[in-house]
C-alpha cells in the first residue's frame, strides 16, 4: 500500500538546535536519546499498544470523525542503537478529501493526546506513518496534469453576508422578498403623466368653492367616462 506520509529517519540534532516540538524531533531522529537502557517487557508493550488504541478512539470521537474511517496498527521497531519501541501506522479506510486536508492537524492531536497520558512516550514511540487501505480505490480522483503542482493555488472566493436591513420593529425578522412579474413590467410614461395631471386638476378643483354641489359634497371635475360607440 502507498503511504500518505511517514517520518523518515534523520541524524539526531544537537540539543541547542532541536525543533520547538521535542517529540517531533525525537520521532524524526528515530528514537529518543534519553531513553532508558532497560529491556522492554511484553506487558509494557501491551500497555503501550492499549494506550495508542485509546488515544486514537478518543481523538476520533473528539473530532467527530467516524471510527470506521481510520484504524491503526502498532508495530515493533528497533532504532539504530538497537533500542526497541513501537511504530504507529495510521490506516485510512475511507476516502474523504477532508481527511487529507486535516491529516497534519489530526496527527498533532494524536501526539498531544499521547503525551498527556504518558509524558515519556517520546522514549518508546519511534515513528508515525499513514497508509491507505480503501475497500474501493476507484472513488479516488486520478492524478492531475503535472503542471498543477507548480501553478498557483486557486483563490477561494468568500461570499460576504447580506447586510442587515434596519427600520424593523423589535425582534421581527423580515423574510425573503418575492418579486412578481407585474412588478418587473415597465411603466407606461404617458399613462403616468396622465394620472399625475388628473391628480393636479382634482386638487385644483377641490381648492375652489365651485367644487361643492347642492348637497354640500365636492364634485369631481371630470365627467363619468363611457365607452365610445363604434
Amino acid at each position: 500500500m502507498t503511504k500518505l506520509f511517514g517520518i523518515a529517519a534523520k541524524p539526531a540534532k544537537a540539543a541547542n538546535s532541536r525543533p520547538h516540538s521535542q517529540l517531533h524531533g525525537q520521532l524524526a531522529s528515530g528514537f529518543s536519546t534519553q531513553q532508558g537502557h532497560g529491556a522492554t517487557t511484553p506487558s509494557t508493550n501491551s500497555t503501550r499498544r492499549e494506550l495508542l488504541r485509546v488515544v486514537l478512539r478518543d481523538t476520533l470521537n473528539r473530532q467527530g470523525i467516524p471510527a470506521a474511517w481510520i484504524g491503526a496498527e502498532t508495530l515493533m521497531a528497533t532504532s539504530r542503537t538497537h533500542e526497541t519501541g513501537i511504530h504507529w501506522r495510521i490506516l485510512v479506510k475511507h476516502w474523504d478529501p477532508r481527511l487529507l486536508e486535516h491529516s497534519v492537524a489530526f496527527q498533532q492531536a494524536l501526539i498531544k493526546r499521547v503525551m498527556s497520558f504518558d509524558p515519556m512516550a517520546a522514549n518508546w514511540l519511534m515513528g508515525i506513518s499513514w497508509q491507505f487501505m480503501l475497500p474501493d480505490e476507484s472513488v479516488c480522483p486520478p492524478m492531475s496534469h503535472s503542471a498543477i503542482w507548480t501553478a498557483p493555488p486557486p483563490e477561494k472566493h468568500i461570499t460576504a453576508p447580506a447586510p442587515l436591513t434596519t427600520g424593523g420593529s423589535g425582534d421581527v425578522i423580515a423574510g425573503p422578498v418575492h418579486i412578481t412579474d407585474s412588478e418587473l413590467s415597465p411603466v407606461d410614461p404617458a399613462r403616468a403623466d396622465l394620472e399625475q395631471l388628473m391628480a393636479l386638476r382634482a386638487a385644483d378643483f377641490r381648492s375652489h368653492a365651485g367644487g361643492v354641489d347642492e348637497d354640500g359634497e365636492r364634485r369631481s371635475p371630470f365627467a363619468a367616462t363611457e365607452p365610445a360607440k363604434l
